[in-house]
């Protein structure tokens, strides 16, 4: 039977659907109750086919082949509480897409988000790293991709109107580049709203986000200090430059850096005091603070403001449903064809061929990034990669597991040619995906991991 909805209430009955799906979400996170999980997820499936045909392509086959790895696992004697356990274990990525979209709303509604990335941008060679990658970090925290092409393009922008020469700009627009990249995927490292922390964290029993988080942090600055060498190395024009007077710019990005550490210190205080699961008090705090935020931001009427974010932000959930199909499906995919490994016979193997925990990272992080270049997501190579360690019982310290996954991850954002993150940089700067990352982030992204593969390799020695 033909649909007779029109496209504005068919798009308004998925933007029920999906926010039916993160209701649901959240109750079966407090209650454990598997009947709350598979209301959520025939909402949110339901929220995609209806928007199906604005679906990217790449999207639609990764859903098509997670829809095929769970009839496979089935069919080959799977037990089927593994693939409910995977269904419902990729379920939560949908629901933090959606209140994420929600919280984009909120910050992008107010000028203080366009002042601290002109703020960010106008500034001095010297400094231009340091506050670009810190206003990169904070953006891609906040507001995802949209903060990364958010502040790109102001950049490239900017660039285009004050450089006196091609050669100029070409220099300017490598080191804009680059800081741009690597802030953003520094937040792969400790993001508690963050993808690769929300989907790892709960495979790992012993390992808590609060536990791992100093750790994340080390790996962060770890990160951005070697940036900052690498672009002190860049071949930098002789120009004088006095950056434009920005009024209001300082509180604007203490705003920003107040709204991120609000979300992650509540999240992680509810953990810890109050007992609820931080997956969860991250659901609940997001929307939270895109509320207090409008209310800071927009004064009165406060009835007013509250109801058009609310309109907006409803309005703007079916923007994210390529995002949602795509980061679901990664999800889904690698859970379940670790379910597929033979995992007996890979921990035989490692045990036969006497290699150590610190070892075993570096092949992690080595392998990630293989196969990144392939076109297979991280994510994707992260669900694989702990799962075999996990299910095959190898006998490897959970947070030196995370590190390797962290590590390859966030290095693979800036190399593979398939990553969303190069795509969208080499769209906008006009060059190749090798150029952008092995070219440019070849050389640094190989001395990260010479870092953080000696210090892997040297804490497995220890144990």
């Amino acid at each position: 039977m033909p649909d007779t909805a029109s496209p504005g209430r068919l798009s308004t009955i998925a933007s029920a659907a999906l926010l039916g799906g993160t209701i649901f979400t959240l109750a079966y996170l407090f209650s454990n109750n598997h009947l709350f999980a598979g209301i959520a997820i025939t909402l949110i499936v339901c929220h995609i086919l209806m928007r199906w045909r604005h679906v990217r392509t790449n999207a639609k086959v990764l859903l098509l082949l997670a829809a095929l790895s769970g009839a496979l696992l089935v069919l080959t004697g799977g037990d089927p509480g593994s693939l409910a356990l995977a269904a419902s274990r990729a379920l939560y990525l949908p629901a933090l897409l959606a209140v994420m979209a929600i919280l984009r709303v909120a910050a992008m509604r107010s000028n203080i988000v366009s002042t601290a990335a002109h703020f960010v941008v106008d500034q001095p060679p010297s400094r231009r790293f340091a506050l670009l990658a810190s206003g990169s970090h904070i953006f891609g925290i906040l507001l995802n991709l949209g903060g990364l092409q958010l502040l790109l393009g102001i950049a490239l922008a900017e660039r285009d109107r004050a450089a006196p020469s091609p050669d100029i700009a070409e220099v300017q627009g490598r080191r804009i580049t680059n800081a741009v990249l690597r802030g953003f995927a520094a937040t792969i490292l400790w993001s508690p709203v963050g993808l690769a922390i929300n989907m790892l964290i709960p495979l790992m029993p012993t390992l808590g986000y609060v536990s791992y988080l100093p750790y994340g942090l080390g790996l962060m600055v770890v990160f951005f200090a070697l940036g900052w060498v690498f672009d002190r190395l860049e071949r930098r024009p002789r120009r004088t430059f006095t950056p434009s007077p920005h009024k209001g710019a300082g509180l604007a990005m203490a705003a920003l850096l107040g709204l991120l550490l609000a979300i992650t210190g509540l999240s992680a205080l509810a953990e810890a005091v109050v007992g609820i699961p931080m997956r969860a008090a991250i659901l609940i705090v997001i929307p939270a603070m895109a509320v207090i935020w409008v209310l800071l931001t927009e004064g009165r009427p406060f009835s007013g403001n509250l109801k058009s974010l609310a309109r907006d932000g409803f309005r703007a959930l079916p923007d994210s449903t390529s995002e949602i199909c795509l980061i679901g499906a990664s999800a889904f995919l690698g859970l379940t064809v670790v379910e597929m490994l033979p995992a007996e016979k890979l921990r035989m193997l490692i045990e036969h061929v006497s290699i150590g925990p610190g070892v075993i990272a570096c092949i992690i992080i080595l392998l990630m990034t293989l196969v990144s270049q392939l076109g297979l997501s991280p994510m994707i190579g992260a669900l694989l990669c702990s799962g075999a360690i996990i299910s095959s019982g190898i006998d490897m310290p959970e947070l030196m597991l995370m590190l390797a996954l962290m590590c390859g991850w966030s290095g693979s954002m800036l190399l593979s040619p398939f990553a969303s993150t190069l795509a969208i940089a080499t769209g906008m700067i006009g060059k190749s995906p090798r150029d952008v990352g092995l070219r440019w982030n070849g050389p640094f992204i190989l001395t990260y991991y010479v870092i953080v593969m000696t210090a892997l390799l040297i804490a497995g020695a220890m144990l």
